[in-house]
């Protein structure tokens, strides 16, 4: 940037010099250097104020458009979440952007916000329910590394978005950090505090802004896109817990790995996501492995170098008007290398046998979802209707044993589930939902030995106040129905009430 006065200020200065002083002492030198420091600082801290009042002038003017818009916002048809189709729109702001646009305001300076999620739990069965419901009966259910949680769960802390005692229970604080970078890339890193002050890094990943023909790459630890629930963080569930299939097949945090993403939005009359996932299968259930020393113990091989776990998914949306939006969707997930140890004993025997297993899994996923907006005020009239079903399949071998003659068999376990839930706005500000959902209608092993199993299920009803955009309150109630034996079964009530409270702002959910 070019000041005239100071340009000749400088000029004037440098002229005077060999006029007035053709011999000009050290004195002398030493004196113009600090006038011309002097002049510099002066402008540059004018130049800064200049900066700061447009900055302030710009927040004032993005204020004042909030505070003039409606109060609230009607639901829109659904649009691409992640990718931003190219198309003569293509130039307007997205409805669902995950991020602001770049201004002089925000372009150093990332959204944050902290988001507490905190509960009131109580069940009949003295506060283990909550930790039965995660450990449904599934005849892979053997034990595999746990995510690099031990030292904490042997410290007595864990973080579990599934886990709760009865009484008070403090889930997380999560710190969002979001922010467009530059005209390139997007990024963002979540971080969830738990209530004993460990923090757990849960996303941090960059996405890439203006790559052509409808491409989109992200890189970094993240959400897997499998399913639908899959990527959204526990703030953003319409029930306070996980649904039975996510929670036993997946494990508390479901896909959440180390990798990268692509993904491609073609230009087609009907809204089309393809992607594709490399991760490193560094997983809590699905592509689980056991420690170094186990596997040493156990004649397992060692964990395979990454990546080790992939994901192919497929979302449509058909155009229907402004008051629907419909999207159904399609996933498949593979793992390389899959070990689990089955524990088991012997009539009239008090020992415990192991026999440790590997292989590799497939994973199925089928997921719709329906939105209505009723118009309503506080989305009074609002309909949001969803579904899912999972399949995993888990192709082992036993590969070692205290009975040699079953070293090297092989087994399949095939276990699915689904949930279908309904959540409805019934007054301005308020919504309840319903929601079934089932662990185990196929339960099965196969291979030297069959087994079959059966399934466990629950019933979950809620009511949720959202006082505004930052803060809800909600109150659950679930039956529960959970397979925990061969032939042994816990049925129990359970009841949550729960707050989540937003501070700051953050990028804007996606469909």
């Amino acid at each position: 940037m070019h000041h005239p006065s100071l340009v000749a200020s400088l000029a004037a200065a440098t002229l005077l010099v060999p006029i007035t002083a053709p011999a000009a002492s050290d004195a002398d030198i030493a004196e113009l250097k600090t006038m011309l420091r002097s002049m510099k600082t002066d402008y540059e801290q004018r130049i800064r104020e200049l900066e700061r009042r447009l900055a302030r002038a710009e927040r004032t003017a993005a204020a004042t458009a909030a505070a003039t818009a409606p109060a609230h916002a009607h639901s829109e048809p659904m649009s691409a979440p992640s990718v931003t189709p190219p198309s003569p729109a293509a130039s307007a702001p997205p409805r669902h952007a995950s991020f602001a646009a770049l201004t002089s305001g925000t372009a150093f300076n990332p959204q944050i916000a902290v988001i507490l999620d905190g509960n009131y739990y109580h069940d009949g069965r003295d506060g283990d329910g909550a930790a039965l419901v995660g450990q449904a009966l599934q005849p892979s259910g053997g034990h595999a590394h746990d995510h690099d949680h031990t030292d904490d769960a042997a410290a007595g802390h864990t973080h579990s978005h599934g886990s709760a005692d009865n009484g008070f229970n403090f889930r997380e604080a999560e710190l969002t950090f979001s922010a467009t970078v530059d005209p390139y890339f997007d990024a963002a890193a979540y971080l969830a505090v738990t209530d004993a002050g460990d923090v757990h890094l849960e996303e941090a990943w960059l996405q890439t802004r203006n790559l052509p023909a409808g491409l989109r790459v992200k890189a970094g630890k993240f959400f897997s896109d499998f399913g639908y629930v899959n990527k959204q963080h526990p703030h953003q569930w319409e029930f306070v817990d996980q649904n039975l299939p996510y929670l036993n097949l997946l494990g508390d945090h479901g896909l959440q790995d180390k990798g990268i993403q692509i993904t491609w939005l073609p230009t087609l009359p009907v809204y089309t996501l393809l992607g594709v996932e490399l991760l490193q299968g560094n997983q809590e259930v699905f592509g689980a492995t056991l420690d170094a020393a186990e596997q040493a113990e156990l004649h397992l091989d060692d964990t395979q170098d990454g990546p080790r776990l992939w994901t192919v998914f497929a979302k449509v949306a058909p155009e229907l008007g402004t008051q629907h939006a419909l999207q159904f969707g399609v996933s498949y997930a593979h793992t390389d290398q899959h070990q689990e140890v089955h524990a088991h004993t012997h009539a009239g025997e008090d020992v415990v046998h192991e026999n440790a297993l590997a292989g590799d899994a497939d994973l199925w996923g089928l997921d719709a979802v329906y939105k209505y907006d009723g118009t309503g005020a506080g989305g009074q009239g609002d309909v949001k209707v969803q579904a899912e079903y999972l399949r995993s399949i888990k192709d082992l071998s036993i590969a070692s044993s205290p009975h040699p003659d079953v070293v090297g068999s092989a087994r399949q376990f095939t276990t699915d589930g689904f949930y279908a839930q309904a959540v409805y706005g019934f007054a301005p500000n308020w919504t309840a939902g319903l929601r079934y959902d089932v662990l185990g209608p196929t339960n099965e092993v196969s291979g030297g030995t069959t087994d079959d199993f059966g399934a466990s299920d629950r019933w979950t009803v809620n009511v949720t106040w959202k006082l505004s955009e930052f803060s809800q309150l909600r109150a659950q109630y679930a039956y529960n129905d959970i397979l925990v034996a061969d032939d042994e079964r816990e049925r129990f009530d359970a009841v949550y009430l729960q707050f989540v409270m937003s501070m700051g702002s953050h990028g804007a959910h996606a469909f």
